[in-house]
C-alpha cells in the first residue's frame, strides 16, 4: 500500500514539474508576415484613426494587422493571427473600443493598449505580435 502511494505521489510530482517547464519554456510562434505600409492616419479614408481610441483593420502581415491609435502621435500595429488557432483572425470586441481583441474560435482575449497580452482566461499565454510603427511627419510607417 506505501509503495502504490509513493508511485501515486512520485508522478504527480513528475507530472506537475513536466507541466512547469512546459508553461515557462512555451514559445509563442506566431505566424507573421511583412507589415510594410505607410499611410496617413488622418485622412478620410483611415477615418476610425483620426481620433485616440480609433482603430482600423488593415491589409499586411499574416492575417492583417490591427492599428490602434494610443495618444495623438502614438500608434500600435498588432498581427491579427491568434497565437493559440494560428490560422484565425482576432478581432475586436464589440463595446470595447479596439482595447480588447477577441479570437473567434477560442475566446482568447488580447488587451491592445498593454502589449496586446493575452487576459485572464485565455487558451495562450502569448501576446498578440507587435510590429513596430513610427508616426513622423503625419504619415504612420508600420513595419
Amino acid at each position: 500500500m506505501a509503495t502504490t502511494r509513493r508511485n501515486r505521489l512520485g508522478w504527480l510530482v513528475i507530472a506537475v514539474m513536466l507541466l512547469a517547464v512546459g508553461c515557462k519554456g512555451h514559445r509563442c510562434d506566431t505566424p507573421i508576415g511583412a507589415a510594410n505600409c505607410v499611410i496617413d492616419p488622418n485622412s478620410p479614408l483611415y477615418n476610425r484613426l483620426n481620433n485616440v481610441g480609433g482603430y482600423e483593420y488593415l491589409i499586411g502581415g499574416n492575417k492583417g494587422l490591427f492599428v490602434l491609435r494610443t495618444a495623438y502621435n502614438e500608434f500600435v500595429a498588432y498581427e491579427r493571427t491568434c497565437p493559440y488557432c494560428k490560422n484565425v483572425a482576432v478581432e475586436a470586441m464589440e463595446g470595447w473600443d479596439g482595447a480588447v481583441l477577441e479570437c473567434p474560435s477560442c475566446g482568447s482575449k488580447f488587451n491592445a493598449y498593454s502589449d496586446g497580452e493575452a487576459l485572464d482566461g485565455s487558451m495562450t499565454a502569448c501576446p498578440l505580435y507587435e510590429y513596430s510603427t513610427i508616426y513622423e511627419g503625419g504619415q504612420l510607417s508600420i513595419y
